[in-house]
C-alpha cells in the first residue's frame, strides 16, 4: 500500500511539472518567444513640441544632441506678460553659438505658479527624452525664475536640473509696489512674501541639494523685490549688474527689467555660469562695453 501511494505521488508530481512546461511553451509561442515588454514610455517629446515657443531662432531643435563641452541642454523660461520669442531673441542664438542645445517654452504665465511648474516639468521631460541628456540647465527671467524654483521644490525637478540662472527674479522681500504693478492675476497673490508658495520656496532653505544657482539683477529691481538667492557660497552666486558696470545705470531706461535678457553683459554672466562647474565664479568680471555677442 505504501509503495502504491508513493507511486501515485510521483506520477502527480510529474504531471504537474509537465503541465507547467506545456504552459511555458504555449506562452512563449503566443509572445513569439519574447518576454512581455514593459508599457511604452509616454511620448513627452510630442508634448514638449506643443509647448515650444514659436518663432524663436536657434531654439527648439529636438534633433539636437548635447556635446561633451555642453552636456546639458538649456531651457529658457520667460516671465509674466511675455513669451519665449519676445524674451529670448538674442539669448537663444547666442547660447546656441556657444554650443548648447537651446529650448524655450510658452507656459501660460497667468496660470498659478504651481500649474506652470508642472508644465515646465512636462517640457523638461520632453527635452531630456529627445536629447538623451541626464539633466538640463534652466535660465529664467522675472517670473520665469520663480516657476523653475517651484518645479525644483515641489515637482521633483531637482534631480533633473544641474543649474538655475535667474535674471531679475523676485525671489523674496517683495514690496507693495510690485504687488500693485503686478495686477489681479493668480500669480500676483502667489508672489506675496507671506504667501504659502513663497514660504514653501524660501524656508527653511532657498536652494535644493545638487543644484547650482546664479541670481542676476539690476539695482532698480531691488526696490520691488530682492533678486538674490540665499545659500552656501559654493552653491550660490549673486550679482548685480551695476556692481560691475556702474555706467549701465547712468542713462535712465537704457537697460531695465524688460530689456535685461537682451543685454550683452547679462548674457555673458549667463554663459559664464553655464560653462563652468558650480555657479558663476565670484571673480568673473564682464566686458562692460560689449555690444556684439
Amino acid at each position: 500500500m505504501g509503495q502504491f501511494r508513493l507511486g501515485h505521488i510521483i506520477v502527480i508530481v510529474l504531471c504537474v511539472v509537465t503541465g507547467f512546461a506545456v504552459l511555458t511553451v504555449a506562452a512563449g509561442t503566443l509572445t513569439g518567444g519574447r518576454s512581455a515588454s514593459p508599457p511604452p514610455k509616454a511620448d513627452m517629446v510630442a508634448e514638449a513640441r506643443r509647448l515650444a515657443s514659436a518663432g524663436l531662432s536657434k531654439a527648439n531643435d529636438f534633433d539636437c544632441r548635447p556635446g561633451e563641452d555642453a552636456p546639458y541642454p538649456v531651457v529658457l523660461v520667460h516671465g509674466a506678460r511675455s513669451t519665449g520669442a519676445a524674451t529670448w531673441p538674442v539669448a537663444a542664438p547666442y547660447l546656441s553659438k556657444q554650443g548648447y542645445c537651446v529650448f524655450a517654452l510658452d507656459y501660460g504665465w497667468s496660470n498659478s505658479i504651481r500649474r506652470s511648474a508642472r508644465t515646465l516639468g512636462d517640457f523638461v521631460d520632453g527635452v531630456l527624452q529627445a536629447t538623451g541628456a541626464q539633466k538640463v540647465a534652466i535660465v529664467g527671467h522675472s517670473l520665469g525664475g520663480i516657476v523653475p524654483r517651484a518645479y525644483l521644490r515641489s515637482e521633483g525637478g531637482s534631480g533633473k536640473v544641474s543649474e538655475l540662472v535667474t535674471l531679475g527674479a523676485p525671489h523674496h522681500e517683495l514690496t507693495g509696489e510690485l504687488r500693485r504693478s503686478c495686477g489681479g492675476e493668480t500669480v500676483c497673490d502667489e508672489l506675496r512674501s507671506d504667501s504659502a508658495l513663497m514660504k514653501e520656496l524660501n524656508t527653511p532653505s532657498m536652494v535644493e541639494p545638487g543644484v547650482d544657482y546664479t541670481a542676476l539683477g539690476l539695482k532698480a529691481e531691488q526696490e520691488a523685490a530682492s533678486t538674490f538667492v540665499e545659500g552656501p557660497p559654493e552653491q550660490v552666486t549673486n550679482r548685480m549688474l551695476q556692481d560691475d558696470c556702474p555706467l549701465k545705470g547712468i542713462i535712465e531706461g537704457a537697460i531695465g527689467h524688460n530689456l535685461e535678457a537682451l543685454d550683452p553683459v547679462m548674457l555673458s554672466y549667463v554663459n559664464k555660469a553655464l560653462e563652468t562647474p558650480g555657479p558663476m565664479p565670484r571673480g568673473y568680471r564682464p566686458d562692460c562695453f560689449a555690444l556684439i555677442l
